[in-house]
């Protein structure tokens, strides 16, 4: 028994067979294009705002913001710092009545006070003279021995009280002047103290405040730098975006055709009638001598 072969051809809609067609063909073209690469993103440099800051920042702190090394010129605070250190040396120091300016404290009127109260001992002494010499003409011894020692014990009086006043008042002058200026001095002491302890911390709070500001302004550079960043983001995209936008065409395109439901039929040929030369030839030759022994 002969068996015949049969070819069977499965096939998809023609309109589809020709986008799958142009989809490959179209790969194709673009892997003999000339490769092209991912445009440079660019990145947001430093703001004026950000460096500005950074730059007063470093010099606050008495740094060279280009070389990082000190400028010698010492901190903003160090003013305040040297100031209180200058104070809390002179708070240390001691009173020293010799080296003290007392004299702007003496009371310019004291001789005045002295000499007026002298004149009063000159008045008073020339007073008990004149009694006495009055006494001794009464007693008959005025010009004796006895007027003379007396006359001389009062004069010696005199100048021992008028000494031991000048010199009262000169010693009350010296010591109410070395206390005013002891006093003047404890003041300055007591505010010196008090301002070495508190230029420090002026000096520290006038630097954290202008730290603080300086953050602000950087934090407000940072801003500007996002969004000087976002620009060239944005740029970066539209350049990838132009660039990728042959293969996301070609990609979408295959989607499209992967979702597409199939549509694909089946066709069965029957192959030519084949003859065999061999036999062919056998069955003319039999055929041509059954005709020959019908003549005979």
């Amino acid at each position: 028994m002969a068996y015949e072969d049969y070819t069977q051809i499965t096939r998809e809609a023609p309109f589809l067979e020709d986008f799958r067609r142009r989809y490959l063909q179209g790969a194709f073209d673009l892997t003999k294009q000339p490769g092209t690469t991912s445009p440079e993103r660019g990145i947001a440099g430093l703001d004026v705002f950000q460096t500005g800051s950074m730059d007063q920042y470093a010099a606050n702190m008495g740094v060279d913001p280009k070389t990082g090394m000190p400028t010698g010129t010492g901190a903003s605070f160090d003013p305040y710092f040297k100031s209180g250190l200058s104070a809390l040396e002179s708070a240390q120091k001691q009173y020293d009545p010799s080296a003290s300016n007392y004299q702007q404290f003496q009371n310019q009127y004291q001789s005045d006070v002295t000499n007026e109260a002298l004149k009063q001992m000159d008045e008073q002494a020339q007073m008990a003279r004149n009694k006495l010499a009055g006494d001794a003409v009464q007693g008959g011894v005025f010009g004796g021995s006895r007027y003379g020692v007396e006359s001389a014990q009062l004069d010696s009086n005199l100048q021992d009280i008028k000494s031991r006043r000048i010199f009262q008042d000169l010693a009350q002058n010296f010591e109410q002047a070395q206390n005013k200026a002891m006093g003047t001095f404890e003041s300055a002491r007591a505010r010196d103290m008090s301002a070495a302890g508190m230029l420090p911390s002026m000096g520290a709070q006038q630097f954290n405040l202008q730290g603080q500001g300086l953050g602000q302004l950087f934090n407000f550079g940072t801003g500007r730098q996002a969004f000087d960043q976002g620009k060239l983001d944005e740029q970066f995209r539209v350049s990838e975006g132009k660039r990728m936008d042959p293969y996301n065409r070609l990609s979408y395109f295959g989607d499209v055709l992967a979702g597409v439901p199939s549509l694909s039929q089946t066709l069965t040929q029957k192959p030519l009638p084949y003859t065999n030369p061999l036999t062919g030839g056998i069955g003319a030759a039999m055929s041509a001598y059954g005709l020959m022994n019908q003549k005979d």
